[in-house]
């Protein structure tokens, strides 16, 4: 009678020992590991940031941790030869500097790189929504937002 009982036991126990096996295999993308809380990007790019403020840099973190390769300028002449590369797919700057984006865009020929502007206000907002599709508003949008909007683009791409 015990024999049976710890055959059983150990039956079951091999049984349901399976599904522990496979735990966790979700959780790897090929060659990172995800963290909980962390957004990742699905599909990863060459990103420029332009701007001097302490959100600039925090976004470039962020944007770095999601799985993009960020590059952050702070002023006009390394944005000029960051464009000038041609290596990024998407620029994200203040929606006040987008003459200065544009026009070294335009004159480095890096037609390639897709303007994401960033306005400081609701107004500066409305304004924006004119000339570009995607406008990122900086006081009221989070991470995620950028992530999707760099994602959107990235996808019209290819």
């Amino acid at each position: 009678m015990q024999s049976r009982m710890k055959f059983l036991i150990a039956l079951f126990a091999v049984l349901f020992s399976f599904d522990a096996i496979a735990c966790g295999d979700s959780l790897y993308r090929v060659g990172k590991g995800v963290s909980y809380r962390v957004y990742t990007a699905p599909l990863p790019g060459s990103v420029l940031v332009y701007g001097q403020s302490e959100g600039a840099k925090l976004l470039a973190e962020a944007l770095a941790q999601s799985g993009h390769g960020v590059r952050l300028v702070e002023n006009e002449l390394e944005l000029n030869v960051e464009l000038k590369s041609g290596e990024y797919d998407v620029v994200i700057a203040p929606y006040s500097d987008h003459t200065a984006v544009e026009g070294s865009a335009g004159a480095s020929g890096a037609i390639n790189a897709t303007y994401l502007p960033v306005a400081l206000s609701k107004d500066e907002a409305k304004v924006a929504t004119e000339s570009y599709a995607n406008v990122m508003v900086a006081d009221r949008d989070e991470i995620k937002h950028y992530l999707k909007a760099i994602h959107m683009t990235l996808k019209d791409k290819t």
